[in-house]
This record gives structure tokens, sequence and C-alpha cells, in this order.
């Protein structure tokens, strides 16, 4: 018999093995790291959940740290004010106790108070000393604060009356404030002005020598003129006055002729002046005036005449006689030839310019430095006052 040979099974089963063994340790493996994913999103979620509890731990730490520090600040505080309010306490009990301790007697060095006193004494005599000295000097100066504030005063008043005669030409006012200084000068008492006085005496001689311009009224007058001007008789209307007044002239005669016949009618030749008068007519025969005005220029020159005068009261006011002079003269100028100057009118300016012309506005005026001079050396010389 024969026996069918047997096949052996051992090398087959270690391979069904391998592959059991492999395909579980596949399925470990996953398993593994299925679990190994999960555990890391735990961690994770756990880590993102405790964060925020952490920052909220660690936040309420440090606040308490920080109410900890301020803590412990204010007790040191409170610990440094007790300790000054224990040395203020200490302070106070020992000045108190102080205040309630009779005082103790200070020792005197007797020496240094006799140096002290006989210091003090020596202060006091110095003193006394320049108070004499001081009080000696005002009783000899005692006489001279009158004299001091009055020529001062005469200073002033020289100064004044120069400055009104030199800018105003006001010889009035120069007079007066002289004659005030002067007084001045005679109340203060002193001979060292006599020279002063000598000098002021002398130029109110020169001063009352000098004539005496009313500009005010002069100023009046040559605007009264100036209205005047508008009252004349001008040259343009003269022909036709000439003529009229030949007229008149000739009818006058005619009259006077016939009626003088009345008085010698009883004589001879009586009868023959009535008979001429009866066939002549007598007229009196006048020149013609020289220069004839176009009608219509009577307002220019009667505007240029009043410029002139208006000029003259400028002239007037400037103290400027030579303006003053050739103001006139060109308006006597051009009222002689364009003014009738034989009626009352014209006459009566013509007369006005003349009165006018022959002052002179701007007289040669004194100096008053001399008496000026005088009395600021007697001022800068500073000597006493001999009464």
């Amino acid at each position: 018999m024969s026996e069918s040979p047997e096949t052996p099974e051992t090398p087959e089963t270690p391979k069904i093995l391998e592959q059991l063994s492999k395909s579980n340790s596949a399925k470990v493996r996953g398993r593994s790291s299925r679990q190994q994913q999960n555990a890391r999103r735990r961690i994770a979620l756990i880590v993102m959940l405790f964060l925020p509890v952490l920052a909220g731990v660690l936040f309420l730490a440090y606040q308490q740290r920080l109410s900890q520090i301020d803590l412990s600040s204010l007790r040191q505080e409170n610990q440094q004010l007790n300790l000054a309010l224990s040395a203020q306490a200490t302070q106070l009990q020992q000045l108190q106790r102080d205040l309630a301790e009779p005082p103790q007697a200070v020792p005197v060095d007797e020496s240094a108070l006799r140096l002290l006193e006989s210091n003090f004494d020596a202060e006091i005599g110095r003193l006394r000393s320049q108070l004499a000295v001081v009080q000696s000097q005002q009783r000899s100066t005692a006489v001279e604060p009158s004299l001091r504030w009055k020529l001062q005063e005469a200073e002033y008043l020289l100064g004044v009356a120069s400055q009104k005669l030199l800018l105003e030409g006001d010889t009035n006012s120069a007079i007066a404030l002289l004659e005030d200084a002067d007084a001045a000068l005679l109340a203060s008492g002193n001979n060292g002005v006599y020279a002063t006085r000598e000098a002021i005496s002398a130029e109110l001689l020169q001063l009352r020598n000098v004539e005496t311009i009313d500009r005010q009224g002069l100023y009046i007058r040559i605007g009264i003129l100036a209205t005047q001007l508008a009252n004349v008789e001008m040259l343009s209307s003269m022909r036709q006055n000439f003529e009229n007044r030949r007229f008149r002239q000739a009818q006058s005669v005619e009259v006077g002729i016939s009626n003088s016949s009345d008085s010698v009618a009883t004589g001879w030749f009586g009868a023959s002046l009535d008979f001429l008068g009866s066939v002549f007519v007598w007229r009196q025969r006048e020149e013609s005036p020289v220069v004839m005005l176009a009608p219509g220029s009577e307002s220019v020159i009667r505007q240029n005449l009043q410029l002139m005068l208006e000029q003259t009261q400028l002239a007037l006011l400037m103290r400027d006689n030579a303006l003053y002079q050739r103001s006139l003269g060109k308006s006597m100028e051009w009222i002689r030839l364009y003014v009738s100057t034989d009626t009352p009118s014209g006459q009566l300016v013509v007369d006005g310019l003349l009165e006018l012309g022959a002052i002179d506005i701007d007289p040669t005026l004194p100096s008053l430095g001399e008496s000026l001079d005088s009395i600021r050396r007697v001022i800068a010389s500073g000597r006493p006052a001999t009464l």
C-alpha cells in the first residue's frame, strides 16, 4: 500500500501569521494615530479654554500686587504722619514746660555794657555836632529862600518878556513883565542884583521909546478899507456919469443965468444977459477920464484890490514891513488907475491907504539879553543876601 505524502503546513502558517500580525499592527497603528490626534485636539481645546482663565488670574494677581504696594505706601505715609505728629506733640509739651518754668537770669557783661554806653554817647555827640552845623547853616541861609525864589521869579519873567518881544513884538507885555521882574528883585533885598536892575531900567527906557503898534486895530482898518471898495466908483462907469454930469451942469448954468437976469433986469447989462441967455446955452467943459475900463471888468478889479489888502493884512501879522509896504503901494497904484479918486468914497480909500503906509509895522526892538544874562550870573554865583 502506498501512502500519500502529507503537505507540510509549516511554511504557510508563518506567512498567514505574519500577514495577520501586519494587519493587526496596521490597525493598531491606525487606532493609535487617531487616538493621538484626538488627544492633541483635546489638549488644544483645553489650552484654549485655560488661557483666558490664566490671563484673568494673572491680571487679578497684578492688581492685587498693585493694591498691596499702594497700601504699603499709605501705611508708610501714615507712619510718617504719626511720627511727625508725635514730634510736634513732643515739641509742644517741651514748649509748655519751658513756659511753665520761670525765666533764668541772663548773665550781663558789665564791661561790654559800659563800652556800648560809651559808644552810644559818642555817637550821640557826633550827631549833635552835625545837627549844630546844619542849624548854623540854616541860620546863615534863613534869609536866602525868599531871595532865591525872587531871583528865579525874576529870571522867569525876563525870559517871558524876551519871548514876547522877539516872537510877537508885544512891547506892552514886555514892559509889564520887566516891571514885575524889577519889583521881584527889589523885594529880595539883595544888593547883588544892582547890575541886573540897572540893565532892566535901561531896557525899559528903550522899550518906552519904541512906537507901539496896534496890530489888531490896523488889521481891522485894512478890513474896513477892503469893505469900502464895494462903494467906490470905478472908471468903467465914468463915461455915462461924465455925460450925465455934463448935462446936469449945462442945465444948472441955464437956470443960473435965467435967475441972475432977474437980479439985474433993471439995467442994460441985465437985459443983455437975458437976451444972450435966451439965445445961447452955456455948458461947462471938463476933461475926459484918462483910463476907461471895459464893461464887466469892475468885479475883477475889485477882487484884485481886495486880495491885495488881504495880502497887506497877512504881512501885518507876519511883521513883514517890506511886503506890507509893497502891498499898500500896489493897491494905491491900482486905485489911482481904475478908481475915481475925486469922489468922497474914493478919496476916503486913498486917505486910508496913505495913513496905513506911513506906519512902520516892524520897528527896531531892543534886546533884553543883558538883564537876562545878569540875573543868570547872580543865580549861578549863589551869593547870600545882604539885608
